[in-house]
């Protein structure tokens, strides 16, 4: 017998005593009791098995108890909007990045003639072609391409591997790569998921578009605090700056423009982000209102479509079977589980909302606001640091939130802002070799040595959580005023 084996059975002895043994109470009803009989073993497989195959067996035991009905249940599994967005956007990336846009918009940065001498302004345009580069793509592909270009300017400037200047830069590179996976929204799972949640626990309007105001905030901040600690805490050497040849770099991106492929998939990109955009901008009335409607699945469908029309050399821009064999279908499926969970843990019908809201509230009511929401942060970098993102914000985000909302003296603005800080805090999982799948990349031969540097990610995790608690949690009244 092997690992999944045993814990599979440990998952079914689990969820066969929840079944059998959990009362119906404090308005948890029997159909409640059935979706925790999955739910609570599920995030146990999830932590020990994977999320592919898990998420698979998951859906099917709540169908198969009565908790969802088979026809909802895997309709959300397989046809939810947000793998509906995703699968799209993931295949326009790839073939972004196959087509060398992405190393050609990242040099073309990095080479301003201003920056010459200057290594603070070349720390920060790096950082800043991160994140330009981050709205494309995923975090493994962005650590993967600023590695390998870290690589060059080190060697070209009398570096090594071994000097605190490749060591420094190699973790802004870790550092911003996941701050964006957690912040900036366009084709992200996990912030899919997550506001899927939030919505599903009572915030009906909130979006993606309504975290974006608090993760835009919690990103400026967070790179602030990165190039700050690089500069004056890691305090790297620089003296050799003077050699980077930024003039080189220059006409080599003169020699070798952008190919024609690049561009056209640049511009179908460009026009996903301008209709995602569109439907944000309320003050445009019905234009607004139209592109909402169609949902962004809508444009990044289209775009992929065309592309596969398209042909450069007598060849379409986006080979559709290569491109979908690149798209990682283990994560669509946990994606999809997570939507089918999202609505049933504030479905009505279950009552495990009025359960934790019973049991938790007033705990929750004799501690100080503020003591509860720092907690409910730390717990949330803890956990996240140790585990699944997506699972950690699932956790604390069902637990807490129900549990604030019942407890007078805060604001439902105040609790949104909470949900919005445990997302952006479970998606800043950079402190562990296993925090994500990003850092066996950043911890690896291509990138840096783990030893010596969790002191600074640990440092950076703590003051994102005290700035959420005590910056951003308490602006959300603004932020988010007249939407709850």
């Amino acid at each position: 017998m092997n690992k999944q084996q045993k814990h599979l059975i440990i998952a079914v002895i689990v969820g066969a005593l929840i079944y059998f043994l959990l009362p119906e109470a404090n308005g948890l009803t029997k159909q409640g009791i059935s979706m925790l009989a999955v739910f609570i073993p599920t995030i146990y497989l999830w932590l020990t098995c994977g999320t592919g195959w898990t998420s698979l067996f998951s859906v099917t035991m709540a169908v198969l108890l009565n908790a969802a009905a088979g026809g909802s249940a895997y309709g959300t599994l397989w046809g939810n909007i947000v793998g509906a967005a995703v699968i799209p956007f993931l295949m326009v990336a790839t073939v972004l990045e196959e087509s060398g846009a992405f190393e050609w918009i990242v040099k073309w940065i990095i080479s301003r003639k201003f920056i010459h001498g200057k290594p603070t302004l070349f720390m920060i345009m790096f950082t800043l072609a991160m994140i330009i580069i981050s709205i494309f793509t995923a975090p493994q592909v962005v650590s993967v391409l600023f590695f390998r270009l870290l690589s060059d300017v080190t060697t070209s400037i009398g570096y090594t591997k071994e000097d605190k200047f490749y060591k420094s830069q190699g973790l802004l590179i870790g550092w911003i790569s996941q701050l964006c996976d957690a912040t900036l929204i366009w084709g992200r799972p996990y912030i899919l998921t997550m506001v899927a949640i939030v919505a599903a626990l009572g915030f009906e309007n909130f979006t993606a578009m309504t975290y974006f105001k608090f993760a835009f905030l919690f990103l400026v901040f967070a790179v602030i605090v990165a190039v700050l600690m690089v500069k004056l805490w890691m305090k790297p050497d620089v003296s050799k700056f003077e050699s980077f040849d930024d003039a080189a770099m220059r006409e080599e991106l003169k020699k070798n423009p952008i190919s024609k492929r690049g561009k056209i998939a640049l511009g179908g990109m460009a026009i996903i982000l301008l209709c995602y955009i569109m439907a944000s901008l309320e003050f445009l009335g019905p234009v607004a209102s139209y592109f909402s409607g169609i949902t962004i699945a809508a444009s990044v469908t289209l775009v992929c479509a065309l592309l596969c029309v398209i042909t450069v050399d007598g060849k379409p821009v986006m080979d559709l079977n290569k491109s979908a064999s690149k798209v990682p279908w283990g994560m669509i499926v946990f994606l999809g589980a997570i939507m089918f969970y999202a609505g049933a843990i504030g479905g009505d019908q279950y009552g495990i909302t009025a359960c934790l809201q019973s049991i938790l509230g007033p705990v929750v009511a004799q501690l100080p606001v503020m003591v509860t929401i720092v907690i409910g942060l730390i717990v949330a970098s803890l956990a996240t640091n140790f585990c699944s993102n997506t699972v950690s914000g699932v956790i604390i985000c069902s637990s807490c939130i129900p549990a604030l909302m019942s407890v007078p003296g805060i604001s439902q603005a105040q609790v949104m802002g909470f949900a919005c800080a445990v997302i952006a805090i479970c998606g800043t999982a950079i402190c562990t070799l296993s925090a994500c799948p990003l850092m066996g990349i950043v911890y690896s031969d291509i990138g840096i040595e783990y030893k010596g540097t969790a002191k600074y990610s640990v440092a950076l995790c703590a003051i994102m959580i005290l700035i959420c608690a005590f910056i951003l949690i308490p602006a959300s009244s603004v932020l988010f005023a007249g939407m709850v």
